[in-house]
């Protein structure tokens, strides 16, 4: 009887993990646009940087709020649904880390624009 529970209350938690997932929100998903930095203003690069500062500080909101609950449902995961979780977050954090990318490779082109 006590496994016939433990295994009903793994079996909703896993169901559940959407829901839990979702007190944390979806995942930031729109990432504001980098511009061409050889042909960008001042103010078009300052802007974009704004607000892919701003971005990633969501994302880590929610890459910090998600580790919070991973903490309380991974025992209760199976070793595969434990790995898609740390791999949608990494999938997460990548994203951000290549707008990131991409943003500081227009502002070495802006720089080298205004050398020239």
């Amino acid at each position: 009887m006590m496994k016939t529970l433990s295994l009903v209350f793994a079996g909703f938690l896993v169901m559940s993990a959407p829901a839990t997932a979702a007190d944390c929100g979806e995942p930031p998903m729109d990432q504001p646009p980098v511009p061409d930095g050889s042909v960008a203003t001042a103010d078009q690069i300052r802007d974009s940087r704004d607000a892919i500062v701003e971005y990633s500080k969501k994302v880590d909101e929610y890459l910090t709020c998600m580790d919070q609950r991973a903490a309380k449902i991974m025992p209760y995961l199976t070793k595969e649904q434990q790995v898609r979780w740390d791999e949608d977050l990494a999938a997460v954090h990548e994203r951000r880390r290549q707008l990131q990318i991409r943003m500081n490779e227009a502002i070495r082109a802006y720089r080298r624009s205004q050398d020239g």
